[in-house]
């Protein structure tokens, strides 16, 4: 199915099929996916008269199976890069929005901490990471429930780094810190919605957070962030309103380190590094 799919002319902005604008419901309806044929309630669809619709499994699809791939093969150590990699590579088609980004920040940190030996990740972690997300990060979910796929992604990155599941205690209380941060970071950004702009954000903030809370140090040198997807925004970049609308920006690693002490989100909280020491820290997927 993804090679099928691969073959298909795809859009990076507005509907995949033919481009044009897409239509946002506040009550969903049954649609029958463009692509699988899967007929399902959603509340995205084209504004052409063809009324196109694609679920969020074939609108993720072929992203999602090139991001998976190339995070378990990449040998980079720089979460930046790694994103910036996937999100440029002109040969896959990653769409301005969509929850992909989710899957793009889970992968790059995580594939990051692996090539430093921060932690072992495995084919089987990374499946159940994205198996994870599949259940909270749904495409149009941001503007329907107030929830982007940015803050449960944040939130597996810490999961999988303490084993918190349900019942928990300073597991699942750290894991909500850096959901409750993110929420906050999105929050501040939206005015419209941009994923890309949540991505770019996130990175900073889970590669601070990390460093406060464990010591790892994802990134050795300055990252200069160049947005070249102002023109693709469907719904209008937001500009001098978007930290990253400028020609460069300029992530500092030491400013980074101390970043998160100006937030406002007060959480007195550090986890016994002990938990996860000799990488023992992940269980087998259940995959």
């Amino acid at each position: 199915m993804y090679k099928l799919r691969k073959q298909k002319q795809e859009h990076k902005s507005n509907c995949l099929i033919c481009g044009h604008p897409l239509e946002y419901l506040s009550s969903a309806f049954e649609l029958t996916c463009f692509y699988c044929g899967k007929k399902e309630k959603g509340s995205i669809f084209c504004s052409s008269d063809r009324y196109h619709y694609v679920c969020d499994d074939c609108h993720n699809l072929s992203s999602f199976n090139y991001i998976k791939d190339f995070i378990l093969s990449t040998g980079g150590k720089n979460p930046f890069e790694i994103t910036f990699d996937i999100l440029n590579n002109p040969n896959v088609t990653v769409p301005m929005l969509g929850c992909h980004h989710a899957y793009i920040l889970t992968g790059a940190v995580l594939a990051s901490l692996k090539n430093r030996g921060h932690i072992h990740i495995s084919r089987a972690d990374i499946e159940e990471l994205f198996y994870r997300l599949s259940k909270q990060a749904v495409g149009g979910y941001c503007g329907l429930s107030g929830v982007c796929g940015i803050v449960p992604a944040g939130g597996i990155i810490y999961s999988i780094l303490t084993g918190s599941v349900c019942g928990k205690d300073k597991e699942q209380k750290i894991t909500m810190k850096i959901t409750a941060l993110l929420s906050k970071a999105v929050f501040d950004l939206t005015g419209p919605s941009c994923c890309k702009a949540y991505l770019f954000k996130a990175l900073e903030i889970i590669s601070a957070s990390l460093y406060e809370d464990f010591n790892f140090l994802l990134i050795d040198n300055d990252v200069d962030i160049t947005c070249n997807f102002k023109e693709l925004h469907p719904h209008g970049c937001m500009r001098e309103k978007c930290p990253y609308y400028a020609d460069s920006y300029i992530v500092n690693v030491e400013k980074l380190k101390e970043s998160l002490k100006d937030t406002t989100i007060e959480i007195n909280f550090k986890l016994d590094k002990s938990s996860f020491e000799n990488n023992n820290n992940i269980p087998p997927a259940p995959c």
